[in-house]
This record gives C-alpha cells, structure tokens and sequence, in this order.
C-alpha cells in the first residue's frame, strides 16, 4: 500500500515503481502549454493500397478513447471514466503516453478513493503531462456550476491567477476549458447560451454607442459583426465549430467581468473609475521642471496614459487610438525639424551670421529628429498591439514612485525640442537681421518672441 502525503503544491505518492506518476500538479485552463508547443514535424512517404480506403474512425477500440480535432487543427483526446470524462491533448496513440495519462488516472482516483473526495457526475478532468514522467498538472471543471476545482487545497496566488473578491469569477477558467475542448460536449450544452450571449453582446453595443467610458471589451463595431455571426446560429443546434467560438466570447466576456468585479457590491461601472488606492506620487518637481522645459506636453501624455492604465486594464482600442495619434504626432515633429535645421545650418554660411547663435536651435532639432527616430522606429506596428501586449508594455514602463512620467517625458522629446528648435532659429535669424536694420528692430522682434513663448508655455 503507498504511503499518501499532503503538499501545498499538490499530492505526493511515495511509489516503488520508478515509471508510476507520484505527484498531481494543479493547473488552470489559462495555464497549459497548449500554446507554447514547439514540436518538430517530420513529413515521410507511404505505400497507398489499392483499392478504397474506409473513413477514419475517431474511436480507438485498443484504448477506447476518442480522438477529435479541435476547430484551430489541434488534436485531443477524450473519453468517459466511470465517474467523470476525461480529457487530454497528449497522444494516446504512443503506448508510452497512455501509460503514463493511464498513471495520472490512476493516481488520481486513489485520491479521490483515500480522501473521500465526491466528484460531481458532470465533471471532466483535464491531464497534461509534465516534461518530468513522475508528474502531470490536471485540473476538473464542473459542468453543471462553470466552475474549475482540484483535489487538495490551493489558492489563487500558487495558480497564477491573480487576486479575485469572489468565487464566482473563477466562471473564465471553465469557459476557456470549452473552446479548447468543445467537439465532443456540444450535445450536452443548451442552445440557450448563444442566446444568452446574443443579449450580453447587445447590451455591450448599446453600452459602447452610448458612453465613451464603456467598460465592455468589445467597440459598437465589433459587437455588429459578431452578433451577425451569432444570429445565424439562433434557434439551431449547436456543432463543435460554434461552440468553440462561443466560449471563446462568453471567456472574453467573463474574464472583463472579473477585472470589473461584475456582481460585486462595488462593481467598476466606468472604465476611468479607480477601484484601488492609489499611491501618491514622488517627486513632484521633476513634473514641474519637465513641464516647463518642454512646454507642458509631458502633462498631457501622462494624463492620457494614466487613463489609458488605469486599474492596471488595457482596453485594446484606447490603446490604438492612442498609439496611433502618438506616432502621428512624432511623425510631424521629425518632418517639420527637418527643415528647420537646414535652414539654420545655410544661414549659417551668410557673412554676417554667428554659428554660437545658431547652434541651439540645430542641437534642438538634431535631439528632435533622434528621438522621433527612435521612437517611431521601437513603436512601429504597435498601434495594432493586442490589449495584452500594451498592458504588458505599460506595466514594465510604469515607475513605481513617479508612475508614467517617465513615458511622458520620453514621448514629449520630439515635439518639445522641436518646438525650441523653431524658437531658437528665429531668435537667430533676430540676430541675423540685427547687423542689418540695427538693434531696435532686434529689441522689437525678441520683444514679440518673448510673448509668444511665454503665450505658448500658459
């Protein structure tokens, strides 16, 4: 008889057989490396028999279990345990793969055995083999309540899933567990889910065309389309294909209901609406000084990337437009500097002309062109980032003491000093003209550059 040991990261079994699994490791839907694959295909010829060739069944009769090609091309398995379904994208079809998914049910229903575990009859378990072959990650997903659970006690922070305020927002793992498996459950799930999908999406339209701080993840134009597409499948019976997208919306949805606390009794009803404190910022001064250096553009672009992060949430099409007009604006900077700096640099060859006047604005202008390059060279396609890509972006960018004014500053570079560049070439050209008409007008035009910097700086 094993010995049963309890651990915090899963359930250990002491084994004599070095081939056994002897460790369950508790996993989430969004956690499995279904994605992160980097398999090595190997193409061959074959001998084709004369003759007609019987279609493929999806039942292996040797290992009674049902192979099913998920909508995007990837294969799993599955078939009915005597308590609950099974699951799994390993290869049954290698005998030394089944030993070892045949291990990991083994293990498992001795847990359930020993501690008396009640697993609900419509459950399913999903197996996905560690690299090690003494361990696997599994996890079971309830079918009739949306909820995922294991068999020992866990918590959020060792499952990588982030702080929650109730267990009701755990509903985004099940539903991210039926688009990657939906081609043998479609019987068992309600046609009522479209519909209900169908009012969620249209409410989130409306929302969208009628408040400009929507918290819906999806724009007015996008929810047309999709409820276009969900229409056609009202009223018919659901197949594998549109099930899979369906969950695939029903988790998009349910995963903003959970950064917006939807249910709770404070739920973020507004997309700028901060749900947590929020620290004070240090150094103030070097807000100020950057104010006033470049013309009170650094206020504007942290004001506007506080909103774009605030609750740490990125909505992907605030995060476009913002990107787009940031490019745009360092795209002008670099193609108005450019002239700018030609010209202060010819006038430089006229007889009366001084380089010491005119080597301010040509610094000004060689710092605007280099960093609209820049940054128009390291942002370049990101204006159709995914929403988890920017926020990615701004977490590593925001400053823990002096959140994105790093950022701000940085993207104000470009206009600020080409905006000098054009000050400090006119105020050479004054200087120029001075040996010509004389001092007064010289005191008369820096007089009128003087208000309209100070003007431009209000």
């Amino acid at each position: 008889m094993s010995q049963h040991t309890q651990t915090r990261c899963g359930v250990q079994l002491a084994m004599h057989s070095m081939t056994a699994v002897t460790f369950l490791r508790p996993t989430t839907s969004m956690a499995t490396a279904r994605y992160g694959k980097s398999p090595s295909i190997y193409s061959y010829h074959t001998v084709i028999p004369p003759g007609s060739i019987g279609a493929h069944s999806p039942l292996d009769i040797q290992t009674k279990w049902n192979s099913h090609p998920h909508p995007e091309g990837q294969l799993y398995f599955h078939r009915r345990h005597p308590n609950y379904d099974v699951v799994t994208e390993a290869n049954i079809r290698r005998q030394e793969t089944e030993n070892r998914v045949t291990g990991c049910l083994k293990l498992i229903d001795d847990t359930i055995s020993q501690q008396q575990i009640i697993v609900p009859p419509s459950s399913e378990l999903f197996i996905e083999l560690d690299e090690s072959p003494l361990s696997c990650a599994y996890y079971f997903v309830n079918h009739d309540t949306r909820r995922m659970f294991w068999l020992e006690q866990t918590s959020t922070e060792l499952l990588d899933m982030g702080t929650i305020v109730s267990d009701s927002h755990l509903e985004r793992l099940y539903w991210v567990h039926v688009e990657f498996f939906p081609m043998h459950m479609y019987a068992q799930v309600s046609p009522q889910v479209v519909d209900d999908l169908i009012g969620v999406m249209s409410h989130g339209a409306a929302d969208r065309l009628t408040s400009r701080s929507s918290t819906f993840p999806y724009t007015a134009e996008k929810c047309s389309q999709l409820l276009q597409l969900l229409s056609l499948q009202r009223g018919r019976t659901l197949d594998g294909h549109t099930l899979c997208f369906v969950a695939r919306l029903w988790g998009a949805i349910e995963n903003q209901r959970f950064m917006t606390y939807y249910g709770q009794e404070h739920a973020q009803l507004d997309r700028l609406q901060i749900m947590m404190p929020e620290e004070d910022m240090d150094h103030q001064w070097v807000k100020t000084i950057a104010n006033s250096a470049l013309w009170g553009i650094p206020d504007r672009y942290f004001f506007k990337l506080h909103e774009l992060f605030a609750n740490e949430q990125v909505f992907v099409d605030q995060w476009q437009t913002f990107m787009t007009a940031c490019v745009s604006e360092w795209h002008t900077a670099v193609v108005w500097t450019f002239p700018v700096m030609i010209a202060t640099i010819l006038s430089c060859l006229l007889s009366r002309a001084s380089l010491t006047s005119a080597l301010p604005s040509i610094l000004s202008a060689s710092g605007s062109l280099a960093t609209g390059s820049i940054l128009l060279l390291k942002h370049h396609g990101l204006e159709d980032a995914t929403a988890s890509f920017a926020a990615r972006y701004l977490r590593a960018a925001k400053s823990r003491s002096i959140g994105m004014l790093p950022s701000a500053i940085v993207f104000s570079l470009p206009k600020g000093l080409c905006l000098w560049s054009i000050v400090f070439m006119v105020a050479h050209f004054l200087l120029l003209a001075s040996h010509v008409v004389g001092g007064l007008a010289m005191f008369g035009g820096a007089c009128f550059l003087i208000v309209l910097v100070w003007a431009a700086l209000r």
